[in-house]
């Protein structure tokens, strides 16, 4: 699974993996392909892909997507 991290300012510090604004779930893409098409649309200083290795991250992420797709199937 992919993320990415964003940098508002130039120090190298100052980092955060791109979040949901609503509820601050990670976003992570399982194709590193997706996580880039993403990062080209950003408007910050700057931005790399990177590897999620948080099972904690990927845990939340899951369940929203499980949730997400839950809800898709009953509105249909």
């Amino acid at each position: 699974m992919y993320g990415i991290k964003v940098w508002l300012t130039d120090d190298v510090k100052d980092w955060y993996l791109l979040r949901d604004i609503n509820d601050g779930v990670v976003h992570v893409w399982k194709k590193k392909e997706d996580a880039l098409n993403i990062q080209k649309i950003l408007k910050c200083k700057k931005s790399a892909i990177t590897k999620i290795m948080s099972g904690a991250i990927l845990d939340r992420a899951n369940y929203k997507r499980k949730e997400l797709d839950h809800l898709k199937y009953f509105l249909k």
